[in-house]
């Protein structure tokens, strides 16, 4: 696949129209009366301010339900992705101003479009990290008969296209989902622009795409299958032949989000005694290219080890420029890395044996089955309820008590018209957005569990 990309066109600043407006270009680098930002600053501004931005502070990183407050959580990890986002920003404006004429304000556009990716890539994530992702599936999986039944929907391929993004439930395109959308509130969608959603975007293909099983990744549910051509048209990545190719600044949040994870989940592995100091100080060093800084303490070799990553996943962008602005590479940049990093890189992964096998993790991960399993047991029930009754009034007793805990009767009574499918999304929507401890509170109390006894 070859086509020519344009800067013009990939820092559109469209957004999907507002439920007030049939169609909207707003700011378009201009600016609204008593309201001096860019459209991308008020991309960056509406993601900090938002619920399931917040909402990160209390999700699994990779270790889970950490007591000690030096761990990441999800919220930091993001705030790190986006410090190392900007780092490439400046970058990558010098490199395509080489090449095309990027105005003064489109140099500063691709700095916020950039850190505000890197701030969503991991919006749509559920609790308890990755597990939580595995626990949805497998849950999905095994009550499909029941949950799932063929006149459960409108028709075969509603059904079909339902169960594919439930049996492919992917953090990524879950927080395409919340970034993109604008027609719920109560879930939080955000409605960002065109240029920082596609910046967030690494596998540009739907849940029912082949790539989907081949590479266990995807970024867009067939829900959003519509949005996703128009975002793909508007900025130029579709080619005639209908194939979408990656926005040139995803490979840098992609590369912000590996350098990051890679480095400081092993700084957290230490700090809980999982890992031993001496041993990632060496790897660490190792990183930096710089023997003669043993002496420093493990923070402070971190950073130069970041530095050194930045520079070399840098060189391979720069490299490929031509191929990335071609839309000719869909690979990560850490594929193409010198040999020295890429070796050094699976030795990172070898600590990662030590840290998923951890007894606590395990155990947490087990107890995520359980948790969310129950919640989504009760809100499937709560569905079935609601699509079978014209009046609220008609919903079962129980069905009531757990929309009272979870969506809230207004929602429901305004949505009673919808069919099924909508409110798997829902479904979806809900026990993505929870917390790890919130996760935990609902599933006590819909089984009963924190009952007040006095």
């Amino acid at each position: 696949m070859s086509h020519k990309l344009s800067w013009n066109k990939l820092l559109s600043a469209s957004r999907v129209p507002s439920p007030q407006k049939e169609a909207v270009k707003e700011f378009d680098r201009s600016y609204v009366e008593k309201d001096r930002r860019t459209a991308f600053e008020a991309d960056y501004d509406r993601i900090v301010f938002s619920l399931p931005f917040r909402r990160l502070a209390r999700k699994t990183q990779v270790h889970p339900m950490a007591s000690n407050d030096h761990i990441h959580n999800r919220l930091i990890h993001s705030l790190e992705v986006a410090s190392v986002g900007r780092t490439f920003a400046d970058l990558v404006v010098e490199l395509a101003g080489k090449e095309s004429d990027l105005s003064e304000n489109a140099q500063l556009d691709v700095s916020w479009i950039l850190q505000s990716a890197c701030l969503i890539h991991d919006i749509g994530n559920p609790p308890f990290g990755h597990a939580g992702e595995e626990v949805v599936r497998a849950w999905v999986q095994e009550h499909l008969d029941e949950y799932f039944s063929e006149d459960a929907f409108e028709n075969e391929e509603q059904r079909n296209q339902c169960v594919s993004d439930c049996l492919n439930f992917e953090g990524n395109a879950q927080g395409f989902r919340v970034a993109a959308r604008r027609d719920n509130a109560i879930a939080g969608y955000l409605r960002l622009t065109y240029a920082t959603l596609s910046s967030a975007i690494k596998y540009p293909w739907l849940s029912t795409d082949p790539r989907t099983e081949r590479k266990k990744k995807h970024n867009v549910y067939t829900s959003e299958s519509e949005l996703f051509q128009q975002i793909s048209a508007e900025l130029g990545l579709s080619n005639k032949q209908g194939e979408i190719c990656r926005h040139p600044l995803s490979f840098l949040t992609e590369a912000a989000d590996d350098i990051c994870y890679r480095i400081l989940d092993l700084e957290d592995a230490v700090e809980m005694g999982i890992c031993k100091r001496r041993d990632v100080h060496r790897l660490f060093l190792d990183i930096s290219n710089n023997p003669n800084n043993a002496w420093m303490s493990l923070p402070q070799i971190r950073g130069q080890a970041i530095q050194s990553l930045i520079e070399e996943f840098w060189n391979v962008f720069e490299t490929n420029f031509r191929f990335i602005m071609n839309g000719e590479r869909e690979d990560d940049l850490k594929a193409s890395l010198d040999k020295k990093y890429f070796d050094l890189l699976n030795e990172v992964n070898q600590f990662y044996d030590d840290i998923f096998g951890h007894r606590k993790k395990i155990a947490t991960e087990l107890g995520a089955y359980h948790i969310l399993g129950r919640v989504l047991k009760s809100l499937f029930k709560t569905i079935q309820s609601i699509v079978s009754s014209t009046d609220y009034e008609q919903i079962h007793f129980l069905s009531k008590r757990c929309i009272e805990l979870t969506w809230g009767q207004d929602h429901v009574q305004q949505n009673l018209e919808k069919n099924y499918s909508w409110w798997v999304q829902q479904v979806m929507d809900y026990v993505s957005g929870m917390t790890d401890d919130y996760a935990m509170k609902v599933s006590g109390e819909i089984g009963g569990f924190s009952l007040d006894m006095k």
